[in-house]
C-alpha cells in the first residue's frame, strides 16, 4: 500500500486485488451453510473500550467440507458507527474515524481489507454490535482472472487503468505503455477506451474473445432480423411481463406473444446489464441474462462481464447486439418500464423467425454499411454462410 497517497485513491486503486481475493476466497469455502466465530479474549478493557487487534476464529461450513481461519477483528459497527479495533491504522491518517453507517459500509469494509494487505472481510454478530473481521487468506492471484473479477464489479463512473495496473504490480508483473494498449509481462495486453477525462476503460483483453469478432459474425443476420421485424410489424409496442419471461406485440393488424430474454436496461446516461440489475436480476425475465456474464468470464469478453457502461459507450460499442448471436435469439426491442428505464429484450416467436432468403432481402441486408471498425468482407462472409447466400 502506498502510505504518501491519499486513502481514497489507494483505496480505489486496489478495487481489482479485493475482487480477485475475495473470488478466490468464494471458491475455496464454496456456498457456506453455516459460519461460526470465536473470539479470543475479552472484548473490552476494564473501562469498556473495544480491545484493538483482537484475534478470532472462523470456521466455515459448506455442503462437502469444514474450513477453519484465523483472522483479527480490525473494526466493530455499534450505535449506527464505525470504530476502528486495529493498530494497522496507524499507518494511514487520513483513515475516516468514528464514521456514521447510514447504509451498507462497503466503502468501509473496502478499507478495512487494504490496510491489512487486502485480506477478505466478515462480518460476526458479537454481542450487540457487528464485529468487522479480516480472515488471513492469501491466495495466488491469476491476473486475467482477477482483472475480470475486478471488471464484474465496476461501476459507469470508474477508472479501470489504474486499478489494472496496481493489479499487476500485486501479482509482480511488469508492464509497458503503447497508447492506447498496455502490454503486461504475462503475455496479457488490454487496451483502453477514454470514457471522459481521468476515467479509462477496459476494451479489449488479449488472449480472449474480441467483441468486434463477435459483432462481425453477427451483424448482417441481426440487420435482416430487425429489418423483417420492422416490415412486417411497423410501428410495434411491446409491454413486457417480467415474471412470465414472455412479451406481448401489439401492431396495426393484431398482437401475439413472444418468448422475453431482458438482457439490459437504459437510464438517461448508464448502460446497465439485467444481471446486475438489483431490481430485476431476479426476475424470470432476466435469467439467461447471466449467461452473457458467464460468457464473458470464460472467454475473456470485458464488455459481457462489466455490469455497468456510459450510455454512450456502450452504444459506440453496440453492446446490446453481443447478446443476439451468444443466446441465439436475433430480434432486439425496447420497451419502456414503469420507472421510465428502457428494457432491451430479445424476443422469440414463430411470427419473428426468418423466411427462407429472396435476393431483394439479401440485397436490403447488405446494403445496410457497418460500423468502420468492423471488418465488413468478414461480416459479410459470415452472412452468406449462416443464409446460405451468395454475397
Amino acid at each position: 500500500m502506498d502510505k504518501k497517497a491519499p486513502i481514497s485513491s489507494t483505496a480505489h486503486n486496489a478495487r481489482f486485488i479485493q475482487a480477485g481475493v475475495n473470488a478466490a476466497f468464494q471458491d475455496r469455502i464454496g456456498k457456506a451453510t453455516d459460519v461460526e466465530f470465536n473470539f479470543l479474549g475479552p472484548s473490552t478493557d476494564d473501562k469498556g473500550n473495544f480491545v484493538t487487534d483482537q484475534l478470532v476464529e472462523a470456521r466455515i461450513s459448506s455442503t462437502q467440507q469444514v474450513y477453519d481461519f484465523r483472522g483479527v477483528r480490525l473494526a466493530v459497527i455499534s450505535a449506527n458507527t464505525w470504530h476502528w479495533t486495529t493498530t494497522a491504522t496507524e499507518y494511514s491518517a487520513d483513515l475516516p474515524q468514528d464514521s456514521p453507517v447510514t447504509t451498507d459500509p462497503e466503502s468501509m469494509i473496502a478499507l478495512a481489507s487494504l490496510i491489512v494487505g487486502n485480506m477478505p472481510i466478515l462480518r460476526a454478530q458479537q454481542g450487540e454490535h457487528v464485529a468487522i473481521v479480516a480472515v488471513d487468506f492469501h491466495p495466488h492471484l491469476e491476473f486475467r482472472q482477477a482483472l475480470l473479477c475486478g471488471l464484474r464489479q465496476s461501476r459507469a463512473d470508474e477508472d479501470e487503468k489504474g486499478p489494472a495496473l496496481t493489479l499487476a504490480r500485486y501479482v509482480d508483473i511488469d508492464s509497458t505503455e503503447e497508447e492506447p494498449y498496455v502490454h503486461f509481462s504475462d503475455g496479457t495486453t488490454v487496451r483502453f477506451e477514454q470514457a471522459e477525462h481521468g476515467v479509462h476503460k477496459i476494451s479489449s483483453i488479449t488472449p480472449g474473445f474480441p467483441a468486434t469478432s463477435i459483432l462481425e459474425d453477427a451483424f448482417y443476420l441481426g440487420v435482416e432480423s430487425q429489418l423483417y421485424f420492422q416490415g412486417r410489424f411497423p410501428a410495434a409496442t411491446i409491454e413486457l411481463d417480467t415474471d412470465k419471461a414472455t412479451a406481448s406485440v401489439s401492431y396495426r393488424d393484431g398482437q401475439f406473444v413472444a418468448r422475453a430474454v431482458l438482457i439490459a436496461t437504459i437510464s438517461a446516461e448508464e448502460f446497465t446489464w439485467a444481471w446486475a440489475d438489483p431490481s430485476l436480476k431476479n426476475s424470470a425475465a432476466a435469467k439467461w441474462a447471466g449467461s452473457l456474464a458467464r460468457f464473458g468470464m470464460n472467454e475473456v469478453v470485458p464488455e459481457l462481464v462489466r455490469p455497468h457502461l456510459p450510455l454512450q459507450l456502450a452504444r459506440r460499442q453496440q453492446l446490446p447486439h453481443l447478446a443476439l448471436p451468444i443466446l441465439g435469439i436475433w430480434t432486439l426491442a425496447g420497451t419502456t418500464l414503469s420507472d421510465g428505464r428502457i428494457a432491451l429484450v430479445l424476443l422469440d416467436a414463430p411470427e419473428l423467425h426468418l423466411p427462407e432468403p429472396t435476393p431483394a432481402a439479401t440485397e436490403a441486408t447488405l446494403d445496410v454499411q457497418p460500423p468502420e471498425w468492423i471488418d465488413a468482407d468478414r461480416a459479410r462472409t459470415a452472412y452468406g454462410s449462416f443464409r446460405g447466400v451468395d454475397v
